[in-house]
Formats: structure tokens, sequence, C-alpha cells
């Protein structure tokens, strides 16, 4: 947690302003509307364009002096150090990249924002082997001179749980060993009590399918490609917004790669559902981003 620092004051000198810019200046409720409208906007084409943008484009939503820390990278500050980690994200095998806003908060001046949305990741490790990763982003924007938004804090933090038996992808070639998986794995025995996860689910299989007859829109189209057994892990739950907290549910992962349809009767792909148990119980589940076969 120690490279988060500068972002965590960044935030603080964010949330400072928030605070204390003069309310005589405030505009209009109608004004700060509009400035919402275009902050969400901004955002949504720069989610629009992630997928097939190159680096230029992707660099042109950010402002000069931006802090990054992108999915499982370190944090990074100034124009070239930026466009490295972009780089970086944007080649990786197969990419492609997802996310909407959940809420958006105006600072009285209207010229400040910061915007929180949930993400998904996909890409191929070394082998071929399809990779994902979901998580929560935290932006804050700032108005230029010009009237345009420009990021200058872009947080993201997974919130996926890994299988225990899970092993680490090869270094990239050029840069320091990064973890390019989607999560890392859950602490050592040494480190958490057998006792935190709970007994090992024996009908998580039956428990899985439910789940899937329930929240399905057309739960009878679902084809399974795989269930796999109970290991020990964990899901990261990041609550507060200035000055985040991250807090570990323990438990045993069981991962569902299903195809089903949609309400418009189209199949919408193979996707991976994580299902945290305790006991014969689901806790938590981590679904991909819908695309209308959800309910």
């Amino acid at each position: 947690m120690e490279h988060r620092l500068p972002v965590f004051v960044a935030f603080l000198t964010v949330a400072s302003l928030f605070v204390c810019r003069p309310i005589c200046s405030a505009p209009s409720g109608g004004d700060l509307a509009a400035a919402e409208a275009a902050l969400r906007k901004a955002d949504a084409d720069w989610a629009a364009a992630a997928g097939t943008a190159g680096v230029d484009a992707w660099m042109g939503f950010y402002g000069a002096d931006a802090i990054v820390l992108l999915p499982n990278d370190r944090l990074v500050s100034g124009r070239e150090p930026v466009r490295d980690a972009v780089t970086h994200l944007l080649t990786l095998p197969r990419f492609s990249v997802a996310w909407h806003a959940i809420k958006a908060e105006m600072a009285r001046s209207g010229d400040l924002a910061y915007l929180i949305g949930a993400y998904e990741l996909r890409f191929g490790d070394s082998r071929g082997l399809p990779l994902s990763d979901r998580g929560r982003h935290l932006e804050l924007w700032k108005k230029q001179t010009d009237g345009a938004w420009k990021c200058i804090v872009d947080t993201w933090i997974s919130d996926g749980a890994a299988p225990q038996t899970a092993s680490p992808p090869p270094a990239l070639p050029g840069s320091e060993a990064r973890a390019a998986s989607s999560v890392t794995g859950p602490p050592t025995p040494a480190q958490v009590p057998d006792s935190k996860y709970g007994d090992m689910p024996a009908n998580y299989e039956e428990a899985i399918r439910q789940y899937f007859q329930e929240h399905l829109k057309d739960p009878d189209s679902v084809q399974y490609q795989e269930i796999t057994k109970p290991v020990k892990g964990y899901t990261t739950a990041v609550t507060g917004t200035i000055l985040m907290h991250e807090t570990h549910n323990y438990g045993w992962t069981v991962k569902a790669t299903i195809n089903a349809k949609n309400s418009r009767g189209s199949y919408v792909g193979f996707k991976s559902y994580t299902f945290l148990f305790r006991g014969e119980k689901i806790v938590h589940t981590l679904v991909p981003l819908s695309e209308d076969e959800m309910n």
C-alpha cells in the first residue's frame, strides 16, 4: 500500500479544494448538472474508445501531470512513465476493456470532480489462455481552460479472488516483472488461520446451478464449460472515496464458465463467474459485465 501514498495525498489535496472553494463563486445547480453531464460524457467517450484506441488517444484523456495506477501495475506519474504504463496495458495479447460510471460528485466550484466506476479487463497469457480482471476505479477530473475535462488521477483496484494454486505469469520483456494475472493469491496459511476460510463446500455445483436458474434471463439455455473445484481464496471489498480501505472476505472460491442467451435469444459467449463459499452458502459473487443475460 505504501506505493499508493501519493495517490492518497492527491485525493486529500483535491478534497480540500472540494470543500474550501468560496461559496460565492459556486455556479448554479443547472451549471453543475451540465458540468456533470459533460464529465460523464468524457468518461463514456474514453470507455468507448479504450478497447480500440491507440496510446495517443488514451493519453488524450489525461491531464499534463496525471497520477496513474493501472490494473496490477505500479504507481506512475509524469508524461513518459504514464505513457509507458498505458502502452504496456494496451499491448497485452487479445486486450479488451470496458467500464461504466457508478457515481460522480462535482466540487462546488464546478471545475473538479471525482468519478467511481466498475471495469472488466480481458487479455491472454503467454500460453494463449484467457484471463480477466474486474474491479473498481476512482478517477479525479479537472476542467481545463478550454472547457474540456481531463483525468488527473486514475486508479484501478481489482476486487477478484485467485485460486491458491495459481502460478504467476512470466515477466514481460523490457520491463520489471509485473503481475499480468487478474488477482493475487490468498495469504499463506501462516498469515491466515484455516478457521477464517470456513468449511469447504460439498454441494457447490448444485448451488451454482441454482444461482444461474434464479439469475439468468434464459436459464434453460445455459451451457457449462467448466466448474472448478473449491480452493481457499478471498474477495476484496473497497470502501470509502477519498481514503479507501480494503477488507478481505475469506472462504472457498469456485469459478464457473458458462454461455447463455440474452433477452434477444442470442448467446453472449462464454464468461467466467467467481463464487465465494462459506460452507455450503454463497457469500459473494463476482460477475462479468452483463450483456443483457442477467436479471
